[in-house]
């Protein structure tokens, strides 16, 4: 057959996949690693593939045909690796032309004889293979097998510091996002509280005005002047009340608002609308962004899915704002940040700009997050021009394929 799925994954594997395992761009450590395994098994062709739903990808590779090497990956249902996988154990061909058990596909397209390929592993998952491939009929000894071994547990621990410095980084961000948010809730609440106290002294007064005024209505004395004094002053005070409301309603609309976005950081979205990311970040940075004269959401033509997960969305502009808002503060600007949004094909481009924002603080801006994440994301480019900061997201296109589809997509665009 020239086409075999051979696996029935469950999502748990998937959710392993992050973007720095997927990103297109070559890794130095897992290269050196397949070179050492092309030579040390004298095979010509070596990889790190990575099998995910529909294809596998190739995460390093060495002697790859020109297709095979531009795209980086075919479908699963033509591999081989994908009975690594299955099993969780070596797996070896000697003779693939004449091997039912695996598709037939490459062979007859490439011309693959044989091919050796054991488990590599992210947190006792198993997510692809080291393998060799050659393009003649041949066994491998005991030898080779260990060395393959060797091989790829210098690739599980690439694959665990990729993974782990990916979680570190989403720490720092997260901590970074929510310190500000609480600063702001803890704001809105003592605001709130001081509403209160300010409600029962006013409450207090009108109590006594209107006791005076019961008190001359009922005697019917020469002390209308006073009655009409007394009950000027409840006007007044029930006015104030009023305010005081008026600012508790507002203050408790900050809190919850406030609230909601720290929801939206600590949930896990697969992808959000750009209208909830620009919102919360305004919330959550608003104590921030009022000191220097304030950042108004942009009416918006369109609202597109970002195509990242949306606690990382809200986090990387909550804390673009924070950054730009210390700069401009710096300078004592009130001219406040301004958002321009362009739709591209399959982009999104957010142009930040401060009318006081020089060139340097934009780098410098830059260069806080970019420290802040930590590591190069295939979903996030940021960059500035002149004293623009430009963060530029990946679009969810209208028709969603699966997350798998949508990772190897991108990965070929």
């Amino acid at each position: 057959m020239d086409k075999i799925d051979a696996l029935g994954d469950s999502n748990k594997r998937f959710n392993l996949f992050t973007e720095e395992l997927l990103a297109e761009t070559n890794d130095t450590e897992l290269q050196e690693i397949v070179k050492k395994a092309s030579i040390e098994l004298n095979s010509p062709i070596a990889l790190v593939s990575l099998v995910l739903d529909h294809v596998q990808f190739f995460k390093a590779h060495i002697g790859l045909p020109p297709v095979l090497e531009s795209s980086r990956g075919t479908h699963r249902d033509v591999s081989f690796c994908q009975f690594v996988v299955r099993d969780g154990k070596t797996f070896e061909v000697t003779d693939a032309p004449n091997d039912p058990r695996i598709p037939q596909h490459v062979v007859k397209e490439y011309d693959i004889k044989s091919y050796l390929g054991v488990p590599i592993m992210v947190d006792e998952n198993v997510m692809g293979s080291l393998c060799v491939l050659d393009t003649k009929k041949r066994g491998f000894s005991k030898e080779e097998h260990n060395s393959l071994n060797n091989l790829a547990e210098l690739v599980n621990k690439r694959l665990e510091k990729l993974t782990k410095e990916r979680r570190k980084s989403r720490l720092n961000l997260t901590q970074a996002t929510l310190m500000p948010a609480l600063i702001e809730l803890n704001k809105a609440l003592k605001t709130i509280e001081t509403i209160v106290k300010s409600g029962y002294s006013t409450d207090a007064s009108m109590r006594m005005y209107i006791n005076h005024s019961n008190h001359f209505l009922s005697k019917k004395s020469k002390y209308s002047e006073a009655l009409l004094l007394s009950l000027e002053a409840a006007k007044k005070a029930t006015q104030q009340n009023e305010n005081l409301l008026i600012e508790l309603e507002l203050a408790t609309k900050d809190g919850l608002d406030c609230v909601q976005a720290l929801e939206n950081i600590i949930t896990n979205f697969d992808s959000i609308h750009l209208s909830e990311v620009l919102t919360a970040a305004q919330d959550l940075s608003r104590s921030s962004t009022s000191l220097i004269g304030g950042f108004p959401l942009p009416d918006l033509d369109c609202n597109p899915k970002i195509y990242t997960k949306g606690n990382f969305a809200i986090a990387i502009i909550t804390n673009c704002l924070l950054a730009l808002s210390a700069e401009l503060a710096g300078v004592n600007s009130k001219n406040g940040i301004s958002l321009e949004v362009k739709m591209n094909e399959d982009t999104i481009d957010l142009i930040f700009s401060g009318v006081d924002l020089s060139e340097n603080s934009a780098k410098e801006t830059i260069h806080k997050l970019r420290k802040l994440i930590g590591v190069d994301l295939p979903t996030l480019k940021i960059n500035s021009l002149k004293n623009d900061i430009i963060l530029t997201f990946h679009t969810v296109k209208n028709q969603e394929p699966s997350v798998e589809e949508s990772k190897f997509e991108f990965i070929k665009n």
